[in-house]
Formats: structure tokens, sequence, C-alpha cells
């Protein structure tokens, strides 16, 4: 899923260590040598440009203390301060068939929030911070958690996610984007005049493995010994796009925002914290994502208070 400079680049790999790969987990994912892809959570390289994810504010640390954070061009209120733009910066892939693409951010934590971020992480339970410089070895074959995207909540321009969670974290991650069930958030923090912990916004997809076999993108369940045989390859999807593996998440933009904000409120009811939940329709300037996997404009805002 991407924005400018959201390149992935993957480590080589060999096809032994792939088809161990294939047996352990169901699939393998990797590159072309040389190559580099983009797509949320998937195997690979940090952003070309953008370096590792900047680091949040301490848990209740004041307004402002966010790298590079400023007030938001936008009107303010309770919630949040509108941002410059609803959507991530635009990403390009080394695949022609999949043009530059933009991401929705369809989830943001309100600035009315007296629960912090690390709290909420906590709460979720299986949802681990990953960052791009975070590297497991799976059989012998080195990943990198995620990659980096952009976004501008705050009128500075478009910076990296100040932090990320995967749904099962590295290993479990990869497993799930065999089922499409990879969910994951990058989340970018913007300061509110008077609130403790500011707003975090939150750009959620449901990413599965595919294959680019003959110039086009399929499902890597259709075909293991090609992706044993082919670890380069080996690409991520957002699942609803050509690379699905099961239609359990057909819109995995508009999904995951469901699915994740469900799992907050969840999460604080189970911890006796007071939730709220409403969704607001905000102005995008894109419709779809990576491979035309339509989203549409909803934002589901949480307010989680003691």
């Amino acid at each position: 899923m991407g924005n400018a400079g959201k390149k992935r680049a993957f480590p080589s790999i060999t096809a032994g260590a792939c088809v161990a790969a294939v047996l352990a987990l169901g699939g393998c994912h990797g590159s072309a040598s040389g190559g580099s892809a983009a797509g949320g959570s998937a195997a690979g390289g940090s952003a070309a440009n953008a370096g590792t994810s900047a680091s949040p504010p301490a848990p209740g640390s004041a307004p402002g203390s966010a790298p590079g954070s400023t007030a938001a061009p936008g009107g303010c209120t309770r919630d949040y301060c509108t941002p410059v733009d609803w959507d991530t910066g635009k990403a390009t892939t080394p695949l022609a068939q999949i043009p530059p693409f933009a991401e929705p951010l369809n989830v943001v934590i309100s600035a009315r929030s007296t629960v912090s971020l690390t709290a909420i992480q906590q709460a979720l339970g299986q949802w681990q911070t990953v960052s791009t410089a975070t590297e497991i070895s799976v059989t012998g074959i080195r990943l990198h958690c995620i990659s980096s995207e952009t976004a501008d909540v705050t009128g500075s321009g478009y910076v990296p996610q100040h932090v990320a969670w995967r749904l099962g974290g590295c290993v479990d991650g990869n497993a799930l984007s065999l089922s499409g069930n990879e969910d994951h958030v990058r989340i970018w923090y913007q300061t509110v005049p008077g609130s403790i912990y500011g707003a975090w916004f939150m750009a959620a997809s449901y990413e599965t493995m595919c294959l680019v076999k003959n110039g086009k993108l399929q499902t890597a369940a259709s075909d293991k010994a090609y992706a044993a045989l082919h670890p380069g390859a080996a690409y991520h999807c957002v699942d609803g796009g050509p690379g699905s593996i099961t239609t359990t998440h057909p819109d995995g933009y508009n999904d995951a925002g469901n699915d994740f904000s469900a799992a907050i409120v969840a999460a604080a009811k189970g911890k006796g914290w007071q939730v709220s939940e409403r969704t607001v329709t905000v102005p995008r300037q894109a419709s779809s994502g990576e491979g035309g996997v339509p989203f549409d404009a909803t934002v589901h805002v949480l307010t989680v208070r003691t």
C-alpha cells in the first residue's frame, strides 16, 4: 500500500529456502533481484527514501512532542484537526499492471480520549509494533516486517508513519497473509489544542500473498510450486484485488477499517473503559488503492476514556 517513496526492496532468496517456507507456511515472500515492491506489510525492505518510522510521542506527553508535528491547517474539533489530505501520499510499484495509488486514512483515535495509544495496543493483545527496521528470519529467509508510507495530517508535509501495528507481528502476520487475514495499520500523530494525547490517524488494510506470473497478478495459493521455484514473483496485494486467496475480506480497505475499529471497541469494553464510535464522511482525492481495490469516504472516529 502506498505512497511516494514507499518501495520495498525484497531480499534475494533461494528456491530451496522458499520451498521450505511454502511447506511451513503455504507460501513465500520475496522479489526479483534488484527489484522492489509496494504493499502494506508484505515482506520486504524499508522505504527507499523514508527510512525507519518516526518515534511516536511518549504516553502522556504534552501536545507537540511528536516528531515534526504542528497544528493542522484545517479547522479543529474536539476530536481532531482536519488533515491536509485524508489519503496517504501516492506510491509507485515496479509492476506495470499496478499504477501509482493512494490509500485511505480510515480510523481516528479521537483527541478526546483519555487512554493512551500504548494502553489501547496492550488491550488489543495480538497487535504488535513493527517498523521498517524490524527483521526476522523464517526458514532462512530474511523478512522486513513493514514498509514506510507517508501522510500529511499536520500541514507540515508528507511524513512516514510514526508507528505501525501488525496483527500477529512479523511471523504470524506473514502466515495470516496467506489466507487474506493479515490486518495492519500505519499510524500518524497530530497535536490538538487542549488534548492530553492528541489524535491518531490510521490507515488500515487487509493484505494477502499473490504472485506476478506472466505479467499478471494471481493468488499464490493457486500455484504453490511456481511460488517455490520463483521467489522473485512473490508479492503482497490488498485483499479484494487480483491476488486474493479468499473472499473473506472482499473490500480490503473498508473491511480492515470496520474490523479494526470493532476490535478497539471490544478491547476497550473488555477493560471497562468508556468507548464511543461514530463515522464521518470525508473528502478523498482517490476512490481506489493498490490494484484498483476500492475504498469509500468513511472514517471511524473512536473516543476511548477511562
